[in-house]
């Protein structure tokens, strides 16, 4: 479908219907990945014996983003040690984390705003946004599938955040929601120390 937008837009057919279609499109390949992951969690045991550098997955935060970040005028930060931060784990699933993690946080995230992607020595991988954040009565489900905020923003199916939950579990990992103080929600990933 990707290839046929492209060949109108290729052909001279350039119009408000094509951009909407090709977001469309978008939002339908990206549910589709997600579902895929889902059921592929559900069908096997990862091996989460690896020494993965959350460090290099930090840095990756820029490329899992992609052209939203860019379109909105929000940026992606990263702090972290200069030393590489090694956790016993499966790195796809590590970045499959992360992506997720970083698409939530932009999609909730204002205009001309910051993404901030934090590694610590200690094996914590954080994401943090400046948007309306999460009540703390919401925090206990966000991490259910398909479950959806009141405010929610973007054309989500509720399923990234019930990902990173359950990657997480598989290497057991904790995962913690809260403020991102003055405003806005952060979320921490703990991994083993490799």
């Amino acid at each position: 479908m990707t290839a046929r937008l492209d060949a109108m837009a290729a052909a001279g057919t350039s119009n408000g219907e094509l951009d909407e279609l090709r977001t469309d499109v978008q939002r339908m390949n990206r549910l589709v990945e997600q579902l895929l992951c889902v059921a592929r969690l559900d069908a096997m045991v990862l091996d989460v014996s690896q020494p993965v550098d959350l460090v290099g997955h930090g840095g990756g935060g820029r490329r899992l983003s992609g052209p939203a970040g860019d379109r909105e005028q929000r940026q992606i930060a990263l702090s972290a040690p200069d030393a590489p931060v090694l956790v016993r784990g499966n790195r796809p699933a590590i970045g499959d984390a992360l992506r997720n993690l970083v698409e939530n946080a932009l999609a909730h995230a204002p205009r001309d705003s910051e993404v901030t992607v934090t590694v610590s020595p200690d094996g914590a991988l954080s994401v943090a946004d400046r948007g309306d954040g999460i009540a703390a009565a919401d925090r206990s489900q966000v991490f259910e599938r398909f479950w959806r905020g009141r405010q929610r923003r973007g054309g989500g199916a509720g399923l990234g955040l019930a990902i990173v939950a359950e990657i997480v579990r598989s290497h057991d990992g904790t995962i913690a929601v809260g403020d991102n103080a003055p405003r806005g929600a952060r979320f921490e990933l703990r991994f083993r120390k490799a």
